[in-house]
């Protein structure tokens, strides 16, 4: 028995485990762009995708020429991106406290940073910090607080508002820890309060999703 299956966890994702399949078609078409610009942006690096789910920016990476290792404390995720068969690592591991020490050239988090409590949240970017090498990059896609209240960002908005909702029942915790990181002013700006310098930032959705990219200048 491996280590993974003698660590039992608690798990928010098993009760999606049906639904992971074709909530995954939805998401690879919604996600495609601003995963699109993060993989122009580490084509053929070692990279460390964080909270990985189910890998579908891991295969993207993987197909990139990366050399990618995917990690997710979440059984229910790790199951699904492992068999999608691609040429990348993955690890259960809790994420702030990943096992690694300047081993990367960068490392993504995607739709993760939200769902976490903010002490929780604040251990998981020192950890990936410590798991790149000096000089690497520091990227993260998550929601963001719109620079203009358009009509395209208020339906995106509510949107990801109703989505963030339906944790309720499954994870009340997520929801809540939504709200605080989006009344906290969302992705960049608690990227900016870390005290580390962002080199690169790309809107989505009228500007409600955010690819954030700290350390060396971006070139895309």
């Amino acid at each position: 028995m491996n280590d993974e299956a003698r660590q039992p966890v608690f798990d928010p994702y098993r009760p999606l485990a049906q639904s992971l399949k074709s909530g995954d078609v939805i998401n690879r078409w919604i996600l495609l762009r601003p995963r699109r610009r993060i993989v122009r942006l580490l084509k053929g690096q070692r990279v460390l995708d964080v909270c990985c789910g189910t890998g579908n920016l891991t295969a993207m990476l993987a197909a990139a020429g990366c050399r990618v290792v995917g990690v997710d404390s979440s059984p229910t995720m790790l199951s699904n991106a492992r068999q999608k068969r691609m040429a990348a690592e993955f690890k259960q591991t809790d994420a702030a406290q990943l096992p690694f020490h300047q081993e990367f050239d960068a490392a993504v988090i995607s739709l993760a940073l939200h769902e976490m409590q903010p002490q929780v949240r604040e251990k998981v970017w020192e950890s990936m910090r410590r798991a790149v090498r000096p000089g690497g990059r520091l990227i993260a896609l998550d929601f963001a607080v719109p620079r203009r209240n358009s009509l395209s960002a208020r339906l995106a908005g509510r949107l990801v508002d109703q989505d963030e909702r339906g944790m309720l029942d499954i994870h009340p915790e997520h929801y809540a820890n939504f709200q605080e990181f989006m009344r906290s002013g969302g992705l960049l700006s608690w990227i900016q309060k870390q005290g580390q310098p962002v080199s690169a930032e790309y809107r989505y959705w009228g500007g409600t999703l955010a690819v954030v990219v700290t350390g060396q200048p971006a070139h895309s």
